[in-house]
């Protein structure tokens, strides 16, 4: 379903004033991704971890179509994220823990079906979408209260909703968990695990910190560091040969 082929991803480092002067031609790069492959298989849920800076946003930004690699392709349902990049981009939603997409002064209703309507939803399709969403994350009561006024608990679980609203059957979620107290963030789990994954019918990338997070939530996990895969395997096949996913990756990332 997802297939990444020698993926390598270069940034331009920002120069110095004086080096702007003295060499204006001149550039340097850094490398967050090198040669990267990996196959992810409809209905896994993947759990991506590393240090920050290890690429696993990079990665998951291109696999969703937000950037074009430098050198590689990657293959979403046969469609290439370049060549072929809106219909590749269709099949991928997006969960950024970034609040600032939302629109403070509407509801969490009014911010659904403005989104939805940039998805070309419209009428009775729309409404009863919205409808379904906001049940899937139990925001029903909270629906027509000032997006403002959530708490950010309140406010992942819309950034859920809206990430499901084109039907992609891939979910990306950046840290989705990161800024949420425990309860919040085991109720924010459980959504993903018997709302949104149930039956398989959704694959789940996940880029996070956590690894009780990777554990709960992932059949395969992929360990990054510095632009490199270090380990990519089902989470039971790793934690046998370690011990613990913590072995695993203390094992693999400190060395």
């Amino acid at each position: 379903m997802i297939n990444v082929q020698n993926l390598n991803m270069c940034y331009p480092l920002p120069k110095r004033y004086i080096e702007l002067l003295l060499n204006p031609f001149s550039s340097k790069k850094i490398t967050a991704l090198d040669n990267i492959s990996i196959d992810i298989q409809y209905g896994d849920s993947v759990a991506f971890l590393g240090a920050n800076g290890a690429g696993k946003t990079t990665l998951l930004k291109l696999i969703g179509g937000l950037l074009y690699p430098t050198k590689g392709a990657i293959l979403v349902n046969g469609y290439n994220t370049v060549k072929h990049n809106i219909k590749a981009r269709k099949s991928v939603g997006f969960v950024l823990n970034e609040e600032r997409s939302f629109y403070w002064r509407l509801t969490g209703r009014q911010n659904l079906a403005f989104f939805g309507s940039l998805d070309n939803l419209s009428g009775r399709n729309l409404k009863n979408k919205i409808d379904e969403l906001l049940d899937i994350v139990k925001l029903n009561e909270a629906a027509d209260n000032l997006f403002a006024g959530y708490s950010s608990g309140m406010k992942q679980k819309l950034a859920i909703a809206r990430g499901l609203l084109s039907d992609a059957n891939t979910l990306i979620l950046d840290e989705p968990t990161r800024t949420l107290d425990p309860l919040f963030a085991d109720e924010i789990k459980n959504i993903l695990l018997e709302r949104i994954q149930v039956n398989k019918e959704k694959t789940l990338l996940i880029a996070t910190h956590r690894l009780d997070e990777a554990e709960s939530l992932c059949n395969k996990t992929c360990i990054m560091k510095k632009g490199h895969i270090l380990a990519f395997d089902s989470t039971t096949n790793l934690i046998e040969k370690f011990g613990s996913l913590i072995n695993c990756y203390k094992k693999l990332v400190d060395n």
